[in-house]
């Protein structure tokens, strides 16, 4: 194969397709779904923004109050008896509400390229130290309307809309001119045919691959800046690109190699295109959740509430019993009011609740972790479902980034919890001191390490099935070549 020879092959089909109604309908495509997944990824960030906003903006607003009537209450400017859940002194109360402290997962400058987890998750969270299903669960998801009619994001158009570009163009690499009867005259007078139809492939696959490559600069570079454009995630997110490109493109020229017609092609072409990216990935969906089942969230939040209301149903009886057993002192005590009494007694039950909790949550954590995991191994088996998860993981709204921020939320809630049960059960009345010193939820980290093995994973899983298709289709070419 000469350089030349593919060179000219180049540059013939390109003028070819200059001329081609059907290049121009796949740049139009291409043009026109990544302007509406921009434009769906940058309203979704904007409200995510504004969530995260509105979020620490009513958290100042909460501590603010807070520490204007501990001030009132500390220059006796308050008269009267203050109740437990409205006095800013009672730790038990406080952490468990009124200073609940805001947890966000900052989206990346890349979010705008994929949905990912961020539909399922709220961007910002107000933990508290009652039990994690308090805070948790206590926002509804995205409008059901909207998640049953799907969002329009980038990597959609990736991984599904993209490939249908490619094969459009390159269906019928040898097969048009083949039923015409030219291609063998314009073999015959080539000097190399197999450079000719390789510089054929190249224009045709160039072509939408070019497209999406200048699509998704645009859309970055107009709605982020040209600053994602220099990130090591902006230079994988281009390399994916090319490798998904280049397994379709390739994959059309092994099943033109075969002498088929056009039509024979042309559903060929589909079926594996609908077998790689709607049949895999339920399949692999499909066999994680019938191996290691795990309920739904629904079921999920209705069991940790369960075991929350067994918690205070046992804490009812058991007063029920103490005042039957101790008639006198459950008198005395609702007459004299012991806050101090009453917040031990809510302190004991958030301790079980939050025990029993844990225990649910738990275990369906580690049914979706088992899950993921075995979901991750089966990935490589569809370049389609593992070029979603990569991107995903590139955008920062990956399963990754979510499962570090999911940790560093435990480890959080933790910490604000420890801080206020044990200043409740030692008796301690919250100072000013104290409101300057609460826990803090850190910044979330950036996609860069959400992002880490992503190029490893494409490699394996996509660049390498390239290849292979790669060696198959010039091994048939120089095979019909030599014919």
């Amino acid at each position: 194969m000469t350089f030349s020879a593919f060179l000219a092959a180049w540059r013939f089909e390109w003028r070819l397709l200059r001329r081609d109604a059907a290049a121009w309908a796949v740049l139009a495509a291409i043009a026109t779904m990544s302007a509406l997944a921009f434009f769906d990824g940058a309203e979704r960030v904007a409200a995510q923004k504004a969530a995260i906003e509105d979020a620490r903006r009513d958290e100042t607003l909460r501590l603010d109050s807070l520490r204007k009537a501990l001030a009132d209450l500390d220059a006796g400017r308050v008269k009267g008896e203050t109740p437990p859940y409205r006095d800013p002194r009672n730790a038990a109360f406080v952490g468990g509400g009124s200073a609940a402290a805001v947890a966000a997962l900052e989206p990346t400058p890349l979010a705008i390229v994929a949905t990912g987890q961020s539909d399922l998750f709220p961007a910002a969270l107000k933990v508290t130290s009652g039990t994690k299903d308090s805070f948790l669960f206590a926002d509804e998801i995205e409008n059901p309307a909207h998640l049953a009619s799907g969002s329009i994001d980038l990597a959609f158009v990736l991984v599904f809309v993209f490939p249908l570009t490619i094969l459009a163009l390159c269906f019928d690499l040898s097969a048009g001119e083949r039923e015409k009867g030219t291609l063998a005259l314009t073999l015959a007078s080539a000097e190399s045919p197999t450079a000719v139809l390789l510089g054929k492939l190249a224009a045709r696959a160039g072509l939408p691959i070019s497209a999406m490559i200048a699509a998704t600069c645009a859309g970055v570079y107009l709605l982020r800046g040209a600053e994602p454009l220099g990130s090591g995630a902006f230079a994988l997110l281009i390399a994916a690109i090319l490798a998904y490109g280049a397994f379709w493109a390739l994959l059309a020229a092994v099943v033109d190699s075969f002498g088929k017609s056009s039509a024979y092609n042309a559903l060929a072409l589909i079926a594996v295109w609908a077998g790689v990216t709607m049949i895999a990935p339920a399949a692999v969906n499909t066999l994680a959740d019938a191996l290691y089942p795990a309920p739904s969230r629904s079921e999920m939040t209705l069991a940790a509430r369960a075991a929350t209301t067994d918690a205070d149903r046992e804490r009812d009886a058991a007063l029920a019993r103490y005042a039957e057993e101790h008639p006198d002192a459950a008198a005395a005590e609702m007459k004299l009011g012991d806050a101090k009494e009453r917040t031990i007694r809510r302190l004991a039950v958030l301790e079980t609740a939050n025990a029993r909790v844990e225990e649910v949550m738990a275990r369906h954590e580690a049914q979706l972790a088992r899950q993921r995991a075995l979901a991750d191994q089966l990935s490589f088996l569809s370049p389609a479902l593992l070029m979603y998860r990569s991107v995903a993981d590139i955008a920062g709204s990956g399963d990754r980034r979510y499962a570090e921020f999911s940790a560093r939320l435990d480890d959080f809630h933790k910490r604000w919890r420890d801080f206020f049960w044990s200043r409740a059960h030692a008796g301690q009345s919250l100072t000013q001191a104290d409101y300057a010193a609460l826990p803090r939820f850190a910044a979330s980290a950036d996609a860069a390490s959400a992002s880490d093995g992503v190029a490893s994973a494409l490699a394996a899983g996509v660049g390498l099935p390239a290849l292979l298709l790669a060696v198959l289709a010039w091994r048939r070419l120089r095979r019909c070549e030599a014919a």
